[in-house]
C-alpha cells in the first residue's frame, strides 16, 4: 500500500462520526470549537475515490478484482476510482455488494458521492438494505429485485 492510500485508509478509520458530532456538540466555546476544527482539519476530504480505494485496500483488492467483481467496465472504473467520473447510486450498490461492504459504509459512499443514501421507506431501497446487510452479490441481488418486479442493479 502506497503512502497515500495508508493515509486514505488512515483518514477513514479514525474517529466514528458520531465520536466527531459527540465532541463538536459538547464544545462548550470558540475556543473548544477551534480545537476540534484544528484536529479535523484535512483529514476528510469527501472524495468518492479515496473513500473506495481505502475499502479496496482494507479488503486487500485490486482495481481488477473490483471490475470482475463489481460487474463494472474496466475504464469506467478507472474513472471513479482516479475521481474523473462519479458512479450512479447503482454503481456505488454494485461496488459496495462486491467489497463486502456494510451498511455504514455503504451509505457513506452514497453521501459522499451525492447519490443519495438508500432509504427504508422505498421499496427498492429497502431491498438493497436487505442485500447490503445480509452480505448478498451483485446476481443475488438482482434475483432478490426480480422477485418484487423493480430494476436490477445495471
Amino acid at each position: 500500500m502506497d503512502n497515500e492510500h495508508k493515509d486514505a485508509v488512515d483518514r477513514y478509520s479514525d474517529p466514528a462520526t458520531s465520536d466527531l458530532m459527540d465532541k463538536l456538540k459538547d464544545a462548550k466555546s470558540t475556543a473548544q470549537l477551534d480545537s476540534y476544527m484544528e484536529s479535523i482539519n484535512g483529514k476528510y476530504s469527501g472524495k468518492l475515490s479515496e473513500y473506495l480505494r481505502c475499502m479496496m485496500d482494507r479488503k486487500n483488492v485490486d482495481t481488477s478484482w473490483l471490475v470482475k467483481n463489481a460487474y463494472l467496465e474496466r475504464t469506467y472504473a478507472y474513472q471513479i476510482l482516479n475521481g474523473k467520473r462519479n458512479p450512479t447510486k447503482d454503481k456505488i450498490v454494485m461496488i459496495a455488494l462486491a467489497l463486502e461492504m456494510s451498511l455504514i459504509e455503504t451509505q457513506r459512499a452514497l453521501e459522499i458521492s451525492h447519490a443519495g443514501i438508500l432509504y427504508p421507506k422505498d421499496e427498492r431501497d429497502s431491498v438493497l438494505i436487505y442485500a447490503v446487510e445480509h452480505s448478498l452479490n451483485i446476481r443475488d441481488a438482482n434475483v432478490l429485485l426480480s422477485k418484487y418486479k423493480m430494476p436490477e442493479l445495471q
